[in-house]
């Protein structure tokens, strides 16, 4: 097959065909209001996230809206892969071999001259050699064209492209779902019912809150209805892909199989050349096993029989292809935040069970599986607003499970995932917010205590059930 036959099947709204709503599915991830906002701007737009995490149904849901509402000329809109060896046979192969063939045999307009816009999907855009160059050099020379790429993780679109690429590309990262966009997919797919609109959870008035907070909290008939969706995204995860499946065994045998070993054995191994992968796939293990625990670099090399710096490394990758979070401790000195041990979580809860093969969430598992998720929606908050997120551990090895630098101040984060919950346990976050009180940007004004079923205000601190913290 040439490049005009194999992008005349892919892009099937050429011939004036509608999208197969296979693709589009019946729900639209809150990212593509993101996407819709910054369409027509001028920066090359950039879709980041892990494999399988609906970032190919976000670009066919874009196609659909700039077809449907905008009225784009369907030869206007060009959508092809990184991987599709009908292209890219080889590393001769050029991204403007393909954009040549576009612009010359099918829209048949110089690509200088340009009547109106023309919008360009590149999915898997990392598979594709010397992208960020192509991209470059068509942005600079201000051709009517808008990029919208995608990638796999963070290191498919950033390894040796952010110099090249540095005021010219924005991102919106995709991620698997928190348990509010969850809960929404759940009544769409499961349900079969209207959304379920919690409050969002605002750090900059959390009295007000409180008070919206408490109209759903008191409504017993809901708050049962969300816990139990909450108990199955504790067991599934966040994946979309689950609402295809649905059968538990079978989901925790695709998430083994497609995002944890394909993401380590084609991902990562496509950019970078590591002597031992199999040691990555027993780190992820290690740390489901693990989850939510200060690792010393050195205590893990020992363990795993290599030296530090291939651990940090090992760690940094399954990091960026957003296998696993991790934070640093908190402190003023740059240095002692280097020295100290690091915190380490599975991404997705999902991905922790199916590692684990967990099928069933007692109590206690409950307990180290919403520290994981309250850790990545805050890394959600963080990434969203430019904050910086941390945990606290100190010389008497006192801990505060997470620390959010907001720039202008810091809020400590407690997880008590009880309903019985003693002064005691708060003594350490209290006295943190003691301590760091009058300290200009470094100031403590208030915590937040994540409880299982406690909303209420107590002095410094606000007590938020976790079934409804909707903070992203």
């Amino acid at each position: 097959m040439n490049i005009k036959s194999s992008l005349i099947v892919t892009n099937s709204w050429w011939n004036h065909e509608k999208i197969n709503e296979q693709f589009l599915l019946g729900r639209k991830r809150n990212e593509f209001n993101d996407i819709i906002e910054k369409i027509d701007n001028k920066r090359i737009l950039s879709i980041i996230g892990p494999r399988r995490v609906g970032k190919s149904t976000l670009i066919y849901q874009t196609i659909n809206y700039l077809l449907e509402e905008k009225k784009v000329d369907s030869k206007r809109i060009l959508l092809f892969s990184g991987d599709d060896p009908s292209l890219f046979f080889d590393e001769s192969d050029k991204l403007s071999d393909v954009l040549d063939v576009y612009f010359n045999e099918i829209l048949e307009e110089n690509i200088s001259k340009l009547t109106s816009k023309v919008y360009i999907f590149i999915d898997e855009i990392h598979f594709i050699k010397n992208w960020q160059n192509y991209l470059k050099t068509y942005f600079d020379r201000k051709y009517n064209i808008k990029f919208i790429i995608t990638g796999s993780s963070s290191m498919h679109l950033f390894k040796d492209a952010n110099e090249s690429l540095l005021g010219r590309i924005e991102n919106i990262y995709v991620l698997p779902l928190t348990f509010n966009q969850f809960m929404n997919f759940y009544m769409t797919y499961i349900s079969k019912e209207e959304d379920l609109k919690l409050p969002r959870v605002d750090l900059n008035n959390l009295d007000k809150s409180i008070k919206e907070l408490e109209k759903i909290y008191y409504n017993q008939d809901l708050k049962l209805k969300i816990q139990k969706i909450l108990k199955r995204y504790m067991l599934v995860g966040g994946y979309p892909e689950y609402f295809e499946v649905k059968d538990i065994e079978i989901w925790q045998k695709q998430l083994s199989e497609d995002i944890i070993t394909r993401g380590i054995y084609k991902d990562i191994l496509t950019i970078y050349n590591i002597k031992s992968p199999e040691i990555l796939e027993k780190l992820l293990y290690y740390i489901a096993a693990n989850n939510s625990q200060a690792f010393a670099y050195s205590g893990m090399a020992t363990t795993f029989g290599i030296d530090t710096v291939t651990i940090m490394t090992y760690l940094g990758y399954l990091k960026q292809a957003f296998l696993i979070n991790i934070l640093e401790n908190y402190s003023t000195n740059i240095a002692k935040i280097i020295r100290t041990n690091k915190k380490i979580s599975i991404l997705d809860n999902g991905i922790q069970n199916s590692l684990l093969k967990q099928k069933n969430i007692d109590n206690d598992l409950a307990g180290h599986i919403v520290e994981s998720m309250v850790d990545f929606d805050f890394r959600l908050l963080c990434e969203k607003e430019n904050y910086k997120q941390f945990y606290y551990r100190n010389s008497d090895k006192e801990e505060i499970d997470i620390i959010i630098d907001r720039n202008v101040d810091i809020v400590p984060i407690e997880i008590k995932y009880t309903n019985q919950i003693e002064s005691s346990d708060l003594k350490v976050i209290n006295k943190f917010i003691e301590e760091h009180s009058n300290k200009g940007i470094n100031e403590a004004k208030f915590g937040i205590v994540i409880t299982k079923d406690i909303l209420k205000k107590e002095g410094n601190l606000y007590f938020i059930p976790y079934w409804l913290l909707n903070i992203y």
